[in-house]
């Protein structure tokens, strides 16, 4: 699995190594995870349901992280305007983009070639090219929180003006919204769930979940009151959703079972505020995105470890 073998290198204890032992034999079950830390600035790598390990020190707070091409930590740093990549086979940071206001979400575009970051301070949503950063604008006017393609390469956002969830054509125009007429409470995070084929949302006050159908035409709630805020939510694609539910300074992570309503508490991490799902391959996209990454680089020509399964 190559993010373990990555994560070797930050680790010398001999408690780690058997807990690695374990999990590649089977012996337990664990889903591993990216997140960003606001309070402490960190980078961290987390493998349910006990292993907290920081890959890398941001220097400032970072408040969004997803997985790009070949293992890549892309993160956003809220505070200082900046969206950085992470290399963890190198442990080299670049910077990808600056001179934003408040980037607060960032997703994956279909080709694996760019990435989507809404700008919560200037209310747009900015197109970053992965290969060189060049920048530019694909929305400017509602203030756009959580973001997410699915498996059709359609994307959808939580429309914290509108307190809708919203699609988006390529052109970047809004073309639908959930009712009007039944506004939804502080929509935070959002995430597609292929297995159901639905959308999730997040409510960052209202201690609920939303499950929205593709077309925004039906809404209905999952109540889920484990903590006051409920930030940063994703799917894997099988039906579970994982929710970092955020009390003062203390963050959980919670895996909720859709079909079977089963919700299970994981990590504690303090100050853990996004996460994402870490798959495996040398493109990584996300559960809710259907992208063709064109030709893909062998493990010798890309510097990728090669995985064990």
């Amino acid at each position: 699995m190559q993010v373990r073998h990555l994560v070797n290198r930050f680790l010398t204890s001999g408690a780690w190594m058997l807990a690695l032992v374990a999990v590649l034999f089977g012996q337990v079950s664990a889903t591993e995870i990216v997140g960003v830390d606001v309070n402490s600035g960190r980078l961290l790598y987390i493998q349910t349901p006990k292993t907290v390990v920081t890959i890398a020190n941001t220097g400032t707070n970072p408040d969004a992280v997803i997985l790009g091409p070949y293992q890549q930590i892309i993160y956003a740093l809220a505070g200082a305007g900046e969206v950085h990549s992470f290399n963890p086979y190198t442990h080299t940071d670049a910077t990808l983009a600056t001179g934003l206001s408040s980037p607060f979400n960032i997703v994956l575009e279909p080709g694996c070639k760019s990435i989507l970051v809404s700008d919560t301070g200037v209310n747009k949503i900015f197109r970053i090219m992965l290969s060189n950063g060049a920048l530019t604008t694909f929305y400017s006017g509602d203030k756009i929180e959580g973001l997410v393609y699915d498996t059709n390469g359609n994307l959808f956002a939580s429309d914290d003006q509108l307190n809708a969830i919203v699609e988006f054509n390529s052109a970047g125009a809004i073309i639908d919204q959930t009712s009007s007429n039944s506004p939804l409470t502080t929509p935070d995070g959002l995430t597609y769930d292929a297995h159901t084929g639905a959308l999730y949302a997040s409510s960052n006050t209202g201690q609920i979940i939303y499950k929205v159908s593709i077309d925004l035409t039906t809404v209905s709630t999952i109540s889920f009151p484990v903590a006051p805020v409920l930030a940063g939510i994703v799917s894997d694609g099988s039906g579970n959703l994982y929710v970092v539910g955020v009390n003062g300074t203390t963050s959980t992570i919670f895996k909720y079972a859709i079909l079977t309503a089963t919700q299970t508490t994981l990590n504690t991490v303090p100050g853990l505020d996004d996460i994402a799902l870490i798959p495996h391959g040398p493109c990584i996209k996300s559960h809710g995105t259907d992208s063709s990454c064109g030709e893909v680089l062998g493990d010798e020509e890309s510097g990728a470890v090669p995985p064990t399964h």
